[in-house]
C-alpha cells in the first residue's frame, strides 16, 4: 500500500507509535479481539492469566519459535481486511503518535487475523517468550543501535526471536548459515563460531539485511530473501516483480510464518502492557575487560588469570566452542569480568 494513497472506508490504515509504523487489522469493521475479549475494553486482562500460567519445565525453557508451530496461514496471513474503526488514528483506546523523528523507515508491521493468532499462541507460552526478553536484555539497545547505523528499522531485532528465541547457542539468535556468517565476516570452524555471539552475529545480520534491501527495496522481500536466499527471491521477483503483494501467495509456508513470527514478537514487545505481560526491559551489559591470551590457552587458566571461573568465561564468551582459544591465534581477546588482575596478558 503506497503510503500516499487515500483511504477508503475499509482500509488498512497505517498508525505509529515511536518508530513503528502498525496496521490493524480485523473483520467485520470492528478493532481486533483477542480470545474473544473486545480490543478495548478489558483488554489487558485478557490476558493476565496467560502470564501467570504455570508451565513444566521442559515448556518453560524452551524457546518460543520451538514452542510454536508454523500455524497453517489464512487467506488473510500476508494481505489485509482493514478495520474502518481504527480510521481515528487510535488503537485499543491508545493514541500512536510519532514522538520523534527517526532515521530509518520502519517496518509495516501488520496484525492481520494470522498474526494474531501468533501472538495468541506465543502469549500461550508467555514463560518461553519471557525467557526469551530476559536473555536478550544485556544486548537489545546494542542490537537495535548497530541495525539503525546500518540502515535498517531497530524492529529486526525481534527476527532474531522470531528464528531462535534468541538463543546464543546452536547457531546463534540470528540462524545465520556457515557461509552467509563467513561472507560477512563472522568466524566460524572448530573453535570458534561467532554466529553465538549477539553482538558480532547482529552485525553481520544488519549489513546481510542491508544488502538485501538494496537488491529488493522493501523490508518485507528483504524478509523474504533472508529466508530463502538471494537467488530464490530473485526468481520471485522475475515471476511476479517487485510487488510484495502479488509475491506473497507463492512464498514457502516457512517464510510466511517467519514473516508472521516476526511481526507477533514486535506487537507483543511494542505493547507488552497492553498484552498483560512484563514489559521489555532494557539493562546495560555487565562491565568487563579484554584479556589477550596467547593462542591455545585454556579456559580454566584464563580463569583463574582473571579471577573468575570457566563457567564465566564461557557465559562471556559464547562464541568459543572448546575448553581452550583457538591455537592457531597468535593471541585472542577474551571477554572478562572487570574486577579481572590487572595483568594484561598470558
Amino acid at each position: 500500500m503506497s503510503c500516499g494513497a487515500a483511504y477508503e472506508s475499509g482500509d488498512a490504515v497505517p498508525i505509529s507509535r515511536d518508530s513503528v509504523s502498525v496496521i490493524s487489522v480485523a473483520g467485520s469493521g470492528s478493532p481486533v479481539s483477542v480470545a474473544g475479549a473486545p480490543a478495548q475494553a478489558g483488554f489487558r486482562q485478557a490476558y493476565i492469566a496467560a502470564r501467570n500460567t504455570v508451565l513444566n519445565d521442559d515448556a518453560a525453557s524452551a524457546s518460543p519459535a520451538s514452542l510454536l508451530p508454523d500455524l497453517p496461514s489464512q487467506s488473510d496471513a500476508l494481505s489485509h481486511t482493514p478495520p474502518s474503526a481504527v480510521a481515528s488514528g487510535q488503537m485499543w483506546g491508545t493514541p500512536f503518535e510519532r514522538s520523534e523523528p527517526v532515521k530509518v523507515s520502519p517496518f509495516p508491521l501488520v496484525l492481520n487475523r494470522t498474526v494474531q493468532r501468533y501472538v495468541n499462541a506465543f502469549l500461550d507460552h508467555s514463560a518461553g517468550l519471557s525467557n526469551s526478553f530476559d536473555r536478550s536484555a544485556p544486548y537489545l539497545a546494542k542490537m537495535k543501535s548497530m541495525l539503525e547505523r546500518s540502515g535498517v528499522p531497530s524492529d529486526f531485532v525481534y527476527l532474531a526471536f522470531a528464528e531462535s528465541g534468541f538463543a546464543k547457542w546452536g547457531a546463534g539468535p540470528w540462524q545465520l548459515t556457515k557461509s552467509t556468517a563467513r561472507r560477512f565476516g563472522l568466524r566460524v570452524n572448530s573453535y570458534v563460531d561467532e554466529r553465538r555471539d549477539p553482538i558480532k552475529s547482529t552485525r553481520a545480520a544488519a549489513e546481510f539485511l542491508a544488502k538485501l534491501h538494496d537488491q529488493v527495496e522493501d523490508w518485507r522481500l528483504a524478509v523474504v530473501g533472508w529466508n530463502t536466499g538471494e537467488a530464490s527471491i530473485q526468481r520471485f521477483i522475475d515471476r511476479k516483480g517487485m510487488d510484495y503483494e502479488r509475491m506473497a501467495s507463492s512464498l514457502p509456508r516457512r517464510t510466511r510464518a517467519l514473516l508472521n513470527r516476526f511481526m507477533a514478537v514486535a506487537f507483543i514487545a511494542h505493547h507488552a502492557e497492553e498484552y498483560g505481560i512484563q514489559e521489555v526491559q532494557y539493562s546495560e551489559p555487565p562491565a568487563y575487560d579484554q584479556l589477550a591470551v596467547r593462542g591455545g590457552t585454556t579456559l580454566k587458566s584464563a580463569a583463574k588469570l582473571a579471577h573468575t571461573t570457566t563457567d564465566v568465561i564461557r557465559m562471556l564468551n559464547p562464541a568459543l566452542l572448546r575448553d581452550r582459544v583457538p591455537p592457531g591465534d597468535a593471541d585472542y581477546e577474551l571477554i572478562v569480568p572487570r574486577y579481572r588482575t590487572l595483568a594484561s596478558n598470558f
